[in-house]
C-alpha cells in the first residue's frame, strides 16, 4: 500500500490569516533561538581544557552534624577543664621583636619576662594536674580523612583561591571550610562550595563561650578538634596544595606517628622556664633552644592517634594571648597559635614528624629569573619524600592570592569581612588593590603583564613533571572573579587580561565556563 504523501503543517501553502500567523510565529522563535545562540555570556571558557577529570563527581560531601553535636559537648568539658586551670600570670606581649632576636643569647632569653622561679613552679604544678585529666580520645565520634580550612570574612576570598587550586589538581577529598559564625559567610558561598564536595562549619555552633578567642588564629585548633574527620589536613586559607595531595594520608612518616609539622625561618625563642613549666625539664633551662619553630599554615593529624596532644594544645591556644603566646615566643615572630602544637607534643613525650627539609623561600621575579627579589611565599616539602626536598604547598605569607585584593580599585569591603565595632559604625571601608596600589610590591608586574614569582619556581615544578603553579593560580583566580559570588565585571575583565598578557592563555568574558568540579 502507497501511503500519501502528507507535509507538515508550516510546509503548507499558507490558506487562510491564521495559517501565516503560525508562520511568522515559529520564523520569530527560530530567529531568537539563533541570538540567543550567538550572544556573548557573562562567563569564561573552561580555562583547563588539558584537565578532562571531573574530581567532585563522586566526593561524598561531609555529614552536616546534629546540634548540639557530641563534639560541641566534648568541647565544653575541654573548656570546663581549661577554666579550672588558668594561668597564675598575665603575660601580655611586648615590642620583644625582630633584630633582638635574630641572634638570641640564653642571657637575652632570660631577662625578658618578670618570672620567679616560685611562679613557675606553681604553673608547672598546674599543667601536670592539667595533663593527668586530659580526656582519652573518643570513639566512634569521627571517621574518614579530609581537608580542614579556616576562612571567613576577608580571608574567605583567599581561601576562595586555595579550594579552586585543590580541585583543579584533581583533589577527591572531601573538605570543610570552618568560620567563625554565619556573620562571617559571603552570601551564597557556602551554596556554591556544596556543588565541590565542600561543606561549610561554624565555630559558634560548637563552641557555645568564644569568649576566650580574639584572636583568628585561635580557631585553628578548634576546627581541627571539631572537624568531622579523624585525620585531617589543615590548611591555612593562604597555604595552597602546587600538586595534588591527595596521598599525603599514605606518608611513611605519618603513618608512623600521626603528626607531621612543617618548619618555619627561625629557631624557637622560647622562654628557659618553658621546658620547666611543661614538664619537659626537671629545672629552668640555661641553654639556648636547638629547635626549630614550626610554620602551622599546614598541619597533618590523626586525631585517634595523638588527641591528648591536640587538647593539650587548644588548652594552650585557650589561655594563648594573655599568656602561653608570650612564653613560647617572647613576643618575638611568630607570636601565636603556631608553636603550641609542638609543644604539646613535647610536653607529652609524644612521637611525631617534623619536616626535615628547610622551607624554600619564593622570591619577586625581579627580571632575573633567580628570585632574588622580595620574599613572596614559603613552599614546603612533601612528607612522603624525606631525603629529597619536593614541592607540596606554597603558604603565601606576604601576598595574598585574592583576586579583589590584587585586581580591584577602591573596593567597598563586604560586611562580612568587617570587624564587630566597624559593622556596628555602619560606615563603608574601602580598600586598593595592588594593581593600582604603587606602593605594592608587585604593582608592576599586575601593571604590566609579568610574572610575580621567579621562574625558578616555575622551573623547578617543570622538572617534577608538573605544571605552571603560577599560571593554575590566576586561571582560579580568573573562575573566582569571573564567575560566583566574588566576582565583579571590571576584575573579570582585569584578571582574564593579566592570564592573556602574562601566559598567553586567552580567557573570554563569553566563553562557558565549567566548575573544577561537577
Amino acid at each position: 500500500m502507497i501511503r500519501e504523501h502528507v507535509e507538515p503543517i508550516w510546509m503548507r501553502p499558507p490558506t487562510s490569516y491564521r495559517s501565516r500567523k503560525i508562520i511568522i510565529f515559529f520564523i520569530a522563535l527560530i530567529s531568537i533561538f539563533q541570538l540567543l545562540r550567538l550572544r556573548p555570556r557573562l562567563s569564561f571558557r573552561n580555562p583547563f581544557p588539558h584537565r578532562t577529570e571531573r574530581p567532585c563527581a563522586s566526593i561524598s560531601i561531609p555529614d552536616i552534624p546534629e546540634a548540639p553535636s557530641e563534639a560541641s559537648t566534648q568541647w565544653t568539658r575541654l573548656q570546663e577543664l581549661f577554666d579550672h586551670h588558668p594561668p597564675n600570670l598575665v603575660l601580655e606581649r611586648g615590642d620583644f621583636k625582630g633584630g633582638q632576636l635574630a641572634k638570641p643569647t640564653i642571657a637575652l632569653l632570660a631577662d625578658y619576662l618578670d618570672m620567679t622561679m616560685d611562679e613557675a613552679s606553681a604553673m608547672r604544678d598546674q599543667h601536670a594536674e592539667l595533663i593527668a585529666a586530659l580526656p582519652t580520645y573518643p570513639q566512634g565520634l569521627f571517621r574518614g580523612h579530609g581537608i580542614v580550612i579556616l576562612a571567613g570574612g576577608k580571608y574567605s576570598e583567599i581561601a576562595a583561591t586555595t579550594l579552586g587550586m585543590i580541585r583543579l589538581l584533581g583533589s577527591r577529598l572531601p573538605i570543610e571550610v570552618w568560620m567563625i559564625d554565619r556573620v562571617e559567610e559571603k552570601e551564597g558561598w557556602c551554596d556554591d562550595l556544596l556543588t565541590q564536595g565542600i561543606a561549610c562549619r561554624f565555630v559558634s555552633d560548637y563552641l557555645q563561650d568564644m569568649s576566650a578567642f580574639s584572636h583568628h588564629y585561635q580557631l585553628k585548633i578548634a576546627a581541627i578538634m571539631c572537624s568531622s574527620f579523624t585525620e585531617v589536613l589543615f590548611l591555612d586559607g593562604d597555604s595552597m596544595p602546587v600538586v595534588n595531595p591527595d596521598k599525603i594520608f599514605d606518608a611513611p612518616a605519618y603513618l608512623k606517628t600521626g603528626a607531621v609539622l612543617w618548619p618555619d625561618y627561625w629557631k624557637a625563642t622560647e622562654s628557659p622556664y618553658t621546658g620547666y613549666i611543661t614538664g619537659r625539664s626537671p629545672e629552668k633551662d640555661t641553654q639556648l633552644p636547638d629547635f626549630q619553630t614550626v610554620d602551622s599554615g599546614q598541619m597533618l593529624w590523626n586525631k585517634e592517634k595523638q588527641w591528648k596532644a591536640l587538647c593539650l594544645s587548644a588548652y594552650y591556644n585557650y589561655f594563648g594571648p594573655t599568656y602561653w603566646y608570650t612564653l613560647f615566643t617572647q613576643g618575638g615572630s611568630g607570636w601565636g597559635d603556631k608553636d603550641t602544637f609542638p609543644t604539646a607534643l613535647r610536653a607529652l613525650g609524644a612521637e611525631w614528624t617534623m619536616i626535615p627539609h628547610h622551607l624554600q623561600t619564593q622570591r619577586y621575579d625581579d627580571g632575573t629569573g633567580h628570585g632574588k627579589g622580595s620574599v613572596m611565599a614559603m613552599m614546603q616539602a612533601d612528607p612522603s619524600d624525606m631525603k629529597d626536598f619536593k614541592p607540596l604547598f606554597l603558604h603565601s605569607n606576604f601576598i595574598k592570592f585574592s583576586v579583589r585584593r590584587l585586581m580591584c580599585d577602591t573596593c567597598i569591603e563586604d560586611p562580612s569581612a568587617l570587624k564587630p565595632e566597624q559593622r556596628l559604625k555602619g560606615k563603608e571601608v574601602t580598600f586598593n588593590g595592588s594593581v593600582t596600589n604603587r606602593k605594592s610590591p608587585i604593582w608592576e608586574s599586575l601593571t604590566f603583564g609579568k610574572r610575580i614569582f621567579s621562574t625558578k619556581v616555575k622551573d623547578e615544578l617543570n622538572d617534577m613533571g608538573k605544571l605552571d603553579t603560577e599560571k593554575d593560580m590566576w586561571r582560579v583566580m580568573t573562575k573566582v572573579g569571573c564567575e560566583g559570588v566574588f566576582s565583579d565585571e571590571k576584575i573579570c575583565r582585569r584578571v582574564s587580561k593579566h592570564l592573556e598578557r602574562t601566559f598567553g592563555e586567552v580567557s573570554q568574558w563569553e566563553g562557558g565556563a565549567e566548575r573544577m568540579c561537577s
